[in-house]
């Protein structure tokens, strides 16, 4: 499992996020084993750590433009662009980043049909954004 230095272990409260949020499946539509990760553990295995600007690449791409058809999303590419530039620089230097996609591939995290994940923590905060999409 990906843990933070000292122990601490962001994807327990990620997940726990999650599933207050009911996005968690405990079976797929068909009957067989749900898509979504059922426990921390398994959150953490679809979850690969990235660097600064992919983080913000995903950020901007996952906010400015819907996932399943890529039409405009919550905020023009500048406005996204702005914002977590903005979150970046507020959660400081040595942040690090979670993420379940590139936005061209994703390990999926909860029961909808697309999804993208991020996590940041730095400066003592936990950040989570999530967007969620059906084609």
């Amino acid at each position: 499992m990906i843990g933070l230095a000292g122990g601490e272990d962001p994807f327990a409260g990620v997940f726990a996020f999650l599933a207050d949020c009911g996005v968690i499946d405990s079976a797929s539509s068909f009957g067989g084993s749900p898509q979504a990760p059922q426990n921390a553990e398994e959150l953490a295995v679809c979850l690969a750590e990235v660097d600064q600007d992919a983080a913000l690449a995903v950020l901007r791409g996952m906010t400015s433009r819907t996932l399943a058809y890529g039409v405009r999303g919550r905020y023009p590419v500048d406005k996204a662009q702005d914002v977590f530039e903005k979150l970046i620089t507020l959660l400081g230097h040595g942040t690090r980043w979670w993420t379940n996609t590139d936005l061209g591939w994703w390990r999926p995290v909860i029961r909808h049909t697309m999804d993208a994940l991020i996590v940041g923590t730095g400066g003592g905060v936990l950040v989570v954004v999530l967007a969620a999409d059906e084609d």
